[in-house]
């Protein structure tokens, strides 16, 4: 009532006492007595705007009659809607509970000013067990009610084909959201009203009423949506909802107006469900060579096809990160495209509960569903276990081949999508440059003008002491100062002029001939894991129509020339591709321990003649050491001296042979533990011939051993790229290319092409027989040492 009363009814009052009754009462107040001061009055709220809405006409033309409602096309697989009282209620088991749903409305508005009504009439609270990395998805109830185009998402906010309230008080448009009403919840009625009447001083708007009132602004529509039909829609997540779609308002509004049941034909636009003439609605199991198109088929197959819903893991993380669900390390990364790791920390998610609830829906729903399993479309078990959940009469199985040479309009798309890569990239770099380029102007300006700041200083301060002594000269230094300032200023405003709007402009990239001619997509991640695809290589095959499909069609080649494509491919991938499940043989695990044997035997050999050599050295510095031996004395005078018998001649010393003569035939060498003299072959070995030696003949094994356990004919050997793979697999060590000096292995093969070689064909094979004895590998490394020498000693 307080703020009810006007402002100015209080003027008048105070304006009608007398000025003697308050003058005596100011002179009655003590001197020493300070008044207090008088409380400013708190601003009066703002008005609310006043109501633009008017009262609707009533419309001659002629009304829609169908009933409108949601069709099943147009719902998420975890929507419930009620046979009858017009609920929509969500899935809340197996993960489910996670999950937002979306459902949107068969009628569209394209014109008018129109009213649909909703209620939330349950909150749902399921059980959630906590993971011990997981997040809490938050809020747990949700509700966003709003409008979206015909084929957009249902998930409201999710693209720019959409707008919406939502139960936090939040406006998304263009997918930004704004604070624009208060937060809502259960047993209060929601009415939305679109307008897009033209003339109106609300069109183009869209407003939320809670149980007849307004509770927001009119909330202008995006523009890139003015002017399509926009369908109401509703996303929520553990609620269970009523609806009104019908003539009548459950709650009357301030002012008069039509519901979306009573809407004129030529304002609307209603959905009809594509139901299939013979009753039997496809299941298509799309059967693709991985990596060739599969994905990117599937894109294309969706966008013209958008009342299938799309069954694979790939569709459950979108769905999680459409949810708003915290996955760790990001929704970007996974190891591949067919079976992506959830990662979510949240165990009713991470153990695939959604997958199998999911299967066990779609077989009890009546629409279209492409089940987009890479890996099991290709294995006939898994199909045919993947068959036997779509057993129902009103469904049509169809596996559908995609090998060989895609069709023109696929072609179309993956060159469109290569040149927007390309494009994205070149701007990413070029506003890269941009930004660095701008800093370092920045930079320059910056330096330009602390040279100027200093400059002038020190013009100051010299004009200040020659200004006490020359004073008319003082007055010409203004003058020639002023200059000086102008030139300055032209200077800075030199400095701050922009580039030319032209150069700012990225370039307009195209494709190479080579790109021109390419047909898939390289994707950042496989459709398969290289283990994955290796290990089940061999059980990849054909479907055919007695595994219980229905039909069998070939969407690119013919079955002859897909049947073809699809066996070299299968032959180049196990000629590329790993044996995942190799394990070495007896043969080689004997030849193995005889060579570490062999090797310690022979760096024993090596120590022990060292060890011989340091003690013979150390004899000779000891004798050469010694003083020489003082002469004897001569005998008393008169006594004849004595002659000693002559000495034995000396033998000569035979020459000795050793190790690193020139003229030693090291493969003429007999024993390799002595040369002749003792001396073992290997007694010149550092560190890096031992590796290298090592090196030779674990290739060696390696190569033999490869074709021993893996009896496949089609494989001829070991393919370049996975020898580092299985050189881990049989000595249960990794291999450092930096060790020996390389960057790439082709080079370290070339090195040691005296034992092991690489073919034209990329394949790794031996130089030497299988049963070539371990001395002939302490010759060739010998030999290569001497060689290396050789060079080092000749400068190269």
């Amino acid at each position: 009532a307080a703020e009810a009363t006007p402002a100015a009814e209080a003027t008048p009052a105070a304006e009608a006492t007398p000025a003697a009754e308050t003058a005596p009462a100011a002179e009655a107040a003590p001197a020493d007595v300070e008044m207090t001061p008088k409380v400013p009055e708190p601003p009066a709220a703002p008005e609310p705007p006043k109501e633009l809405e008017e009262d609707a006409k009533e419309e001659k033309a002629a009304k829609i009659t169908d009933e409108i409602t949601f069709l099943t096309e147009d719902t998420t697989l975890n929507v419930m809607p009620s046979t009858a009282g017009n609920l929509l209620m969500t899935l809340t088991e197996g993960g489910m509970q996670f999950l937002l749903a979306g459902a949107r409305a068969n009628c569209g508005l394209k014109a008018g000013r129109y009213l649909f009504e909703a209620k939330i009439v349950e909150i749902l609270d399921p059980n959630e067990v906590p993971g011990q990395h997981g997040r809490p998805v938050n809020p747990k109830q949700l509700l966003r009610i709003g409008f979206s185009t015909a084929d957009s998402s249902l998930f409201l906010g999710d693209s720019e084909d959409s707008f919406c309230f939502d139960s936090e008080g939040k406006f998304t448009a263009s997918k930004q959201s704004s604070q624009a009403t208060q937060k809502f919840g259960r047993d209060q009625v929601l009415g939305v009203l679109l307008n897009l009447e033209e003339g109106s001083p609300n069109a183009n708007t869209v407003s939320l009423f809670r149980d007849g009132m307004r509770v927001s602004q009119p909330m202008p529509i995006p523009e890139n949506l003015k002017g399509k039909t926009l369908f109401p829609t509703v996303t929520f997540r553990n609620v269970t909802l009523s609806f009104n779609f019908g003539t009548a308002p459950k709650v009357d509004l301030p002012f008069k107006c039509h519901m979306i049941g009573a809407a004129a034909k030529k304002n609307s636009e209603l959905k009809h469900s594509k139901a299939p003439k013979d009753g039997k609605y496809e299941v298509i199991f799309p059967v693709c060579v991985p990596d060739q198109g599969t994905f990117d088929w599937l894109d294309l197959f969706l966008e013209k096809h958008p009342h299938y819903a799309e069954l694979s893991d790939r569709m459950i993380l979108d769905w999680c990160e459409k949810s708003g669900i915290s996955r760790n390390r990001g929704y970007k990364h996974r190891t591949s495209n067919d079976k992506p790791e959830m990662s979510f920390g949240i165990p009713q998610l991470d153990d695939q509960s959604v997958r199998r609830m999911l299967r066990n829906i779609a077989a009890a729903q009546k629409r279209n569903f492409v089940v987009m399993e890479v890996k099991a479309n290709l294995v006939e078990s898994e199909r045919k276990e993947l068959l036997s959940r779509f057993v129902a009469p009103h469904f049509k199985k169809i596996a559908h081949v995609l090998m060989g040479e895609p069709k023109e309009d696929f072609k179309k798309r993956t060159q469109s999508q290569l040149l927007k890569v390309k494009q994205d990239k070149s701007n990413s770099e070029f506003e890269q440059k941009k930004a660095a380029r701008k800093l370092q102007e920045l930079k320059e300006k910056e330096l330009k003008k602390a040279e100027r700041a200093a400059k002038r200083a020190k013009k100051n301060m010299e004009a200040e002491k020659k200004a006490a002594e020359e004073k008319k000269e003082g007055e010409e230094a203004q003058e020639t100062k002023a200059e000086e300032e102008k030139v300055e200023e032209e200077e800075e405003k030199e400095d701050e002029k922009m580039p030319d709007a032209e150069e700012e402009k990225p370039p307009v990239v195209e494709l190479t001939a080579e790109e021109k001619k390419q047909v898939f997509r390289t994707l950042e991640f496989p459709d398969l894991t290289s283990h994955l695809q290796s290990s089940n290589l061999e059980t990849f095959s054909m479907p055919e129509k007695d595994e219980g499909f229905d039909e069998v069609q070939y969407g690119w080649a013919a079955k002859t020339k897909a049947g073809e494509h699809f066996k070299d491919w299968k032959l180049h991938c196990k000629l590329t591709g790993r044996v995942e499940d190799i394990k070495p043989s007896e043969w080689f695990t004997e030849r193995c321990t005889s060579w570490s044997q062999q090797l310690g035997s022979w760096k024993q050999k090596q120590g022990l003649w060292k060890a011989e050599l340091a003690k013979k050295d150390k004899a000779q510095v000891e004798k050469k050491e010694e003083a020489p031996a003082e002469a004897p004395a001569e005998g008393a005078e008169g006594e004849e001296k004595k002659e000693e018998p002559p000495a034995a001649e000396e033998k000569k010393d035979e020459p000795m042979i050793h190790v690193n003569d020139f003229d030693l035939d090291v493969f003429g060498v007999a024993n390799v533990n002595d040369i002749g003299t003792g001396e073992p072959l290997c007694s010149m070995f550092g560190y890096e011939d031992w590796a290298l030696m090592t090196l030779r003949v674990e290739l060696h094994l390696l190569a033999h051993s490869f074709k021993k356990d893996v009896t496949d004919d089609e494989r001829p050997g070991i393919y370049i790229d996975n020898l580092l793979f299985y050189y881990n697999k049989y000595f249960r060590k990794n291999w450092n290319l930096s060790q020996f000096g390389f960057e790439k292995l082709n080079d370290l093969i070339d090195l040691l092409k005296d034992t092991v070689a690489l073919q034209s064909n990329n394949f790794f094979k031996p130089e030497k027989a299988e049963d070539t004895a371990l001395d002939n590998f302490v010759k060739l490394t010998e030999e290569h040492r001497r060689e290396r020498e050789r060079r080092v000693d000749a400068g190269d």
